[in-house]
């Protein structure tokens, strides 16, 4: 993973672990360019996971759980789409490449 990319003239800088740095600094296109190398063809279904997660995330500062995102796209999508195990479908790797993806920043863990 780069340490930055250039899109269409605004740079943005990752982390070690391709994380974005500054979560503001994100937008459409970065998700594209994410999309793209993480190899998840985005839908309707992802879009909205993203927005839950950047709305969450900027009101809270904290990053939602996966099962709360699997409840809210239950409520938002259907029940049959309100399971993480859905949620695996859009995002093989897991919550933390929907993160990512989203922009929001690595999550730091202590010790």
């Amino acid at each position: 993973m780069p340490d930055s990319v250039e899109l269409n003239g605004t740079l943005y800088e990752f982390d070690f672990r391709g994380y974005l740095q500054d979560f503001s600094r994100w937008s459409p296109q970065l998700m594209d360019w994410y999309a793209e190398r993480e190899k998840i063809e985005l839908t309707v279904e992802h879009r909205k996971v993203i927005d839950f997660l950047r709305i969450f995330f900027a009101e809270k500062k904290v990053h939602p759980v996966a099962r709360s995102v699997a409840e809210e796209m239950g409520e938002t999508l259907g029940r049959e789409k309100g399971t993480v195990k859905y949620l695996h479908t859009l995002f093989p790797t897991g919550i933390h490449q929907a993160y990512k993806i989203a922009g929001l920043p690595r999550i730091l863990l202590s010790v």
